[in-house]
């Protein structure tokens, strides 16, 4: 049983010495936005001033609404993503009055 423990942890550090890094969570949500002459921290405080709490974007609990006018503010404000999402646009969530004009 020991030796079992043992193997299976030198396989795990084996594993995580040929990546280099561990676990990296992804990257935050600010990373997403651009806009030409915008710094990084100036996109930050342009979510801020759209209502983001979380800049991260992880484990953001809010109802769609509020996050479908986070980010439509964002894009009014002339903000594009670097993954080129539209949230209108993906499936039911186009359905929310927040969408009206945006499909």
């Amino acid at each position: 049983m020991v030796a079992m423990k043992l193997l299976l942890s030198v396989c795990v550090l084996s594993l995580i010495g040929c990546t280099g890094r561990g676990f990296q969570p992804p990257p935050g949500e600010f990373t997403q936005w651009k806009k030409s002459g915008v710094s990084q921290q100036g996109v930050k405080d342009a979510m801020r001033a759209c209502g983001y709490t979380n800049l991260d974007g992880a484990g953001d609990r809010s109802p769609i609404d509020e996050k479908l006018m986070r980010f439509y503010c964002m894009k009014d404000a002339g903000f594009k993503r670097n993954d080129d999402l539209d949230l209108c646009k993906l499936g039911r969530i186009g359905e929310s009055p927040v969408c009206d004009g945006r499909r």
